[in-house]
């Protein structure tokens, strides 16, 4: 019987060890995917906006140049 005792005393002891541990990388590792998703986000995000300004500017057909081009496109389509 005290080897058996002896056997569960140090299963024991190696968990309690190994659970602090085991919690400390997890924080770690969810801390990362966490970072992970947010730059992935705001990398979409980048991507749409650029999408968005692209088209604008191709969806523009002539440039403002002066005064008098800038007058004649407010007149002709509005703001």
């Amino acid at each position: 019987m005290f080897i058996f005792s002896k056997i569960k005393t140090y299963i024991i002891g190696a968990l309690a060890l190994a659970i602090p541990i085991i919690y400390v990388m997890g924080k770690v590792v969810g801390a990362n995917k966490e970072k992970n998703k947010i730059l992935k986000d705001d990398l979409q995000a980048s991507k749409k906006k650029t999408n968005f300004y692209k088209a604008i500017s191709e969806h523009e057909e002539d440039t403002i140049t002066d005064r008098k081009s800038l007058t004649e496109r407010l007149r002709g389509n509005g703001l």
